[in-house]
């Protein structure tokens, strides 16, 4: 086993497009502004909570294929980057609280954004790590999470092995879920052939 190195990031500046959060609380394209004109005056609010709530950080290691556990969704990379990442467990604390108190709609969106704001989280993750990628004159995949095809939900306990998901206030249940909520884990594979790559490259 190859001596690991782990990266840490905490510089992430979440900026969540409002169509996007529209969205995700059911508005779609074209709706009359007049209409979620309350929802903009609860969103600039949430905001505001979001950003006092939230402590966004990853962790990640790039390892030799020979130094991983040698899944077959392993198979045929060179490199293999392995990240988690969160927002931490205050807005979902206060998310949760709002509920609670009956303030329904307030925790909902306060939710949501938390929601967005770790995939902003993942999706700077990912640039980073596609990017060193490439530094490498390798071809990366998109990104993959424990769950989603032949990498079974189990193979988040291999992820958290090898990083220290502790140091970003991270862990995991006994049904493999990771707590907090708002956290992500994934996988990029990085391949010497292009066409191998599940990503598109200009």
């Amino acid at each position: 086993m190859e001596n690991k190195k782990i990266f840490r990031l905490d510089d992430f500046k979440i900026q969540i497009p409002q169509k996007r959060i529209l969205h995700r609380l059911g508005y779609t394209a074209g709706v009359d502004p007049a209409v979620t004109a309350p929802i903009q005056d609860l969103l600039v609010e949430a905001k505001k909570s979001m950003r006092a709530t939230i402590k966004p950080a990853a962790v990640y290691t790039i390892l030799d294929y020979e130094s991983t556990n040698k899944h077959p969704v392993f198979n045929e990379a060179e490199k293999v980057a392995l990240c988690i990442c969160t927002i931490g467990s205050e807005l979902e604390q206060a998310s949760t609280e709002l509920i609670q108190n009956n303030e329904m709609l307030k925790g909902f969106i306060l939710d949501s954004l938390g929601s967005e704001a770790a995939e902003e989280v993942a999706q700077e993750s990912d640039r980073i790590i596609t990017a060193k990628a490439r530094v490498m004159q390798l071809w990366p995949s998109k990104r993959f999470s424990p769950g989603y095809g032949i990498w079974d939900i189990r193979e988040q306990k291999y992820l958290f092995s090898l990083l220290p998901a502790s140091d970003i206030g991270v862990r995991l249940s006994e049904s493999f879920m990771m707590i907090p909520r708002k956290s992500v884990s994934f996988r990029i594979n990085f391949y010497k052939d292009k066409t191998l790559s599940t990503r598109r490259f200009r």
